[in-house]
């Protein structure tokens, strides 16, 4: 991955009723933005030490 990649803003869908993080539009689910994946990543592994699952 290269420099103009990783700076992108990066996003993910979270279901809180469901607890689950997804890169993919979901309906009831809220639409977090991230600085770059880095950032991203870094959240979601708290969600998921919190019982998240990615899906």
């Amino acid at each position: 991955m290269n420099d103009e990649q990783q700076n992108k803003v990066w996003s993910v869908w979270i279901d809180e009723a469901k607890k689950t993080v997804t890169i993919k539009e979901s309906p009831k689910a809220k639409q977090v933005f991230f600085e770059s994946r880095e950032i991203g990543m870094d959240s979601i592994m708290k969600l998921v030490s919190k019982g998240y699952k990615i899906g």
